[in-house]
This record gives C-alpha cells, sequence and structure tokens, in this order.
C-alpha cells in the first residue's frame, strides 16, 4: 500500500512539474459509463473517448453529403452543431466544400444520432449550403425544421460582449460514434509551437491533447463547447486533425470570429449584435 501512494504522489508531483498528464492519469468524469477502447495501440495518450448518454449532446448533427462528379459518385460523413431548428453549422474542408469537379447534390442530416425512435433525419440540398467566402466555416438550411424536444435542441454562440480566448478552460468535443472526449483549450502562441508548420490566427482555437488525451474518431465539423454559468456555448468546430499517434493539437474554426457572418446569413440571432 505505501508502494502504490508513493507511486501515485510521484506521478501527481511530476505531471505538475511538467504541465502535462497521459492517459493513465486522467480520471474519467462521474457520468461517464465507460471509455471506449483506443484505435492505437502505440500511444498512451490515444483514445477514443467516452460513451454518451442519451440527450447529453442535444445540438450535434450527423451529416451524410452525396457529392457527384464525372467519374464517381460517392458519399461522405461530417459533423456539425444544429445552431437553430432551420440551421447546422460546419466547416468546409472535407465536409461542405468540394473540388471544382465535383457538386453536392443533397444531403441528409441525422440529429439524435442513433436514439432510437428519437432520431430525426431531415434532407437538405446542395444549393442550400452556405460556405463562408475566405474561412473554413459554411451553413446548411434543412429543407423542414428540426422538430425540438429533450433529445435534439439547438447551441448558445458566444455573445458579441464575450472577447475570451477560452485558453486554459475545459473543452468537450463530441463525434457520430456517440462518444467525446474533454481537452484543456491552448493559447494560438502555443498551438502554433506544438504543430511544425501551421500558425494559428485569431480564426483558430485548439485544445491540447495532453490535457484529455487524443480523440482518435474525432470526424471534420465535430463541435467543441466550454460550460459556464450561463449552460453550454459552441466555440469551435473541427477542421484540422491529425493521427493521434502525433499527439498534435486539434484545431478548431473559432465561432466567435463568425458571429457577424452567421447572424447575416442565417436565422440565428446573434445577443447584442450591431449588425
Amino acid at each position: 500500500m505505501k508502494v502504490s501512494v508513493a507511486v501515485v504522489v510521484y506521478s501527481v508531483i511530476v505531471s505538475t512539474l511538467v504541465g502535462r498528464v497521459v492517459a493513465s492519469d486522467v480520471e474519467p468524469f462521474k457520468e461517464n459509463t465507460s471509455v471506449i477502447q483506443a484505435l492505437s495501440a502505440t500511444n498512451r495518450l490515444a483514445t477514443n473517448g467516452y460513451k454518451s448518454l442519451p440527450g447529453q449532446f442535444l445540438y450535434h448533427a450527423y451529416m451524410h453529403i452525396r457529392v457527384e462528379s464525372e467519374l464517381s459518385n460517392q458519399t461522405r460523413g461530417c459533423d456539425g452543431a444544429l445552431i437553430t431548428s432551420n440551421y447546422i453549422l460546419s466547416v468546409t474542408q472535407g465536409c461542405l466544400k468540394v473540388g471544382s469537379m465535383q457538386t453536392i447534390r443533397n444531403g441528409t442530416a441525422i440529429l439524435a444520432f442513433k436514439e432510437n425512435m428519437w432520431e430525426q433525419r431531415i434532407s437538405f440540398s446542395g444549393s442550400a449550403i452556405n460556405l463562408h467566402p475566405y474561412e473554413s466555416i459554411g451553413l446548411v438550411r434543412l429543407d423542414t425544421p428540426a422538430t425540438l424536444n429533450k433529445y435534439v435542441q439547438p447551441i448558445r454562440l458566444p455573445m458579441l460582449t464575450d472577447l475570451r480566448t477560452y485558453e486554459g478552460m475545459e473543452g468537450t468535443t463530441s463525434n457520430e460514434y456517440r462518444s467525446y472526449v474533454r481537452n484543456r483549450v491552448m493559447s494560438n502562441a502555443h498551438c502554433s509551437q506544438e504543430r511544425p508548420n501551421f500558425n494559428a490566427t485569431d480564426m483558430d482555437i485548439c485544445t491540447d491533447r495532453y490535457i484529455g488525451g487524443a480523440f482518435c474518431t474525432t470526424s471534420l465539423g465535430s463541435p467543441l463547447t466550454i460550460e459556464d454559468e450561463n449552460g453550454v456555448i459552441l466555440i469551435g468546430l473541427a477542421y484540422r486533425i491529425y493521427h493521434c499517434d502525433y499527439n498534435y493539437p486539434t484545431v478548431y474554426a473559432r465561432v466567435s470570429s463568425f458571429r457577424d457572418w452567421i447572424h447575416n446569413n442565417s436565422d440565428y440571432k446573434v445577443e447584442h449584435c450591431t449588425c
């Protein structure tokens, strides 16, 4: 018993000194039912996250998108966040944007994914996709409004008066596999140092895989949220995801940088917007 206590104390001291933890040091969160086995056996940080509970991520949207070209037709899957009953916010890279020789004909947004009788499948057309002219973010207008209930609800965006960088806060990322992970939000300077040949800008927000684990199954568009005294807020959407063995930061489109654009191109009304 004395040896075990000494090992635990030593682990805590080392983690404090270096400012990092490994997967074996991360305590499961109380609401988790179990940890999903990691894909990578070689990386101690690798994790497929924790299993989510029914109704835990009311805003999460999984999309099947039909992409056509002269040579082939294919379907891609990506994630996003429901911001009103009519609109999903996601990313362009690997999701809403295709090459010059390709066309998005239509797609299906799946809300309350795999929640049995509560699951909703809502179609949308390629013409209902609105891409930001310069940055990696876009909107999808659903053909019919989502039915809001205890399993499906839109998520709040940061108010215009919210000028926080969220650095050091705990961020939660969910994906279509009904799992999630929590990582610390990094400063952009730290993010740029950790990822070679990448410079994080004001349009980016990064999470540290050393604080929470390397989420191996995150897909593009996966929502990043934080919680404050007013509830859950969407702060990012994943658009740069690296192989989990590298332990590079995950990079998200910073939602607060696009509040005016979202306000002007959807029926989401940003609080205190001066548009």
